[in-house]
């Protein structure tokens, strides 16, 4: 069977150099998320959500069996909404190929429930999210030194007309299981924008 892996497929998205700031169009894309609210761990990133990947393992099993279709797990992403003290809300995000739907979705996630019984499966849900306009650029280094670079990122693009609407966004390319030292720590920094008015 072909291994189908998204990062190939969306290249764009998640395939940058460093030091470039770019405008990127972020295709229509569907994910499993988690919404919590919490403290940051030792490296600078909430815990995260076991249940998350028992799901999406359990769907790469289903549309393995079911479709013969085999797909690669795609980086874990976060996206930040408000801090108050040192206490985040914050969504976390794991892409899935466009042919899961919600009845799969419903199953691998019951699959975990009935595995996991006995104990509390921490909340989910199944998304997509529309085509949006976004600029991003690939942090290299510790998590909590990303500040930085979402300053270059505004800096950059009201030299470029754009402005920034929405929540700072990370996907952790490579987690520090497979890079353990912090420098090595690539992360991509995406923040959702407009163009600046001309009048």
């Amino acid at each position: 069977m072909v291994l189908n892996d998204n990062r190939k497929l969306y290249r764009e998205v998640y395939d940058m150099k460093p030091n470039r700031t770019e405008i990127v169009t972020i295709p229509a894309l569907q994910y499993i998320i988690h919404r919590g609210i919490g403290t940051l761990n030792g490296i600078g990133r909430p815990n995260n959500c076991w249940a998350i990947w028992k799901i999406v393992n359990q769907l790469k099993r289903l549309t393995k069996n079911n479709l013969g279709y085999v797909f690669k797990l795609m980086p874990h992403e976060i996206e930040w909404h408000e801090q108050d003290g040192d206490r985040w809300t914050y969504t976390e995000l794991m892409q899935v190929p466009d042919l899961i739907d919600f009845p799969l979705y419903e199953e691998a996630r019951a699959n975990v429930e009935k595995r996991y019984k006995n104990e509390i499966v921490p909340g989910t849900e199944f998304v997509a999210r529309q085509q949006h306009l976004c600029a991003q650029r690939l942090h290299m280094g510790p998590y909590k030194e990303t500040g930085r670079t979402v300053e270059r990122i505004v800096e950059d693009i009201r030299e470029q007309g754009y402005k920034v609407i929405g929540d700072r966004y990370e996907i952790y390319v490579n987690p520090p299981e497979c890079q353990p030292t912090p420098n090595q720590w690539k992360t991509i920094v995406r923040m959702p924008v407009s163009a600046l008015s001309t009048t």
